[in-house]
């Protein structure tokens, strides 16, 4: 009896992680936003949606947040700027993409989507006439 019991267990095991493999399994995108004054407060709607915390630098200047998609949704967060201005920010997360409105002054630029480098032109000089030596 003791051994049923023991292979029922092997067998409830089994299945369990059978199961939580075969559950579709997302990666969001996240958002880098920055601005050109210090961020000062951050309040987020839906905190089990999203999550925005600040990026600290070496000059511990607060001037860039993160956005990490939880789930898909769509939650809004409110950024105080230098104590003064209230900046509101809607966030729409889908499985493929993050879709942040956000207002002129921030720049949002999306972490996860490689560049297409064909879309950019590179100015670059032409290296200069002459004999290359080792």
């Amino acid at each position: 009896m003791n051994r049923d019991l023991k292979f029922g267990n092997l067998k409830l095991l089994f299945f369990s992680l059978l199961f939580t493999f075969m559950l579709p399994a997302y990666s969001f995108e996240d958002i880098i936003i920055s601005s050109s004054e210090k961020i000062t407060d951050i309040k987020i709607e839906f905190n089990n949606i999203i999550n925005v915390y600040p990026l600290i630098t070496l000059t511990n200047d607060k001037k860039i947040l993160m956005v990490e998609p939880l789930k898909e949704g769509s939650s809004r967060f409110i950024v105080t700027k230098d104590k003064k201005e209230q900046v509101v920010f809607s966030v729409k997360v889908e499985k493929d993409k993050t879709v942040v409105e956000a207002p002129e002054s921030f720049e949002v630029l999306p972490l996860d989507i490689p560049v297409d480098i064909f879309e950019y032109e590179f100015d670059l000089d032409e290296p200069p006439e002459g004999h290359w030596t080792n």
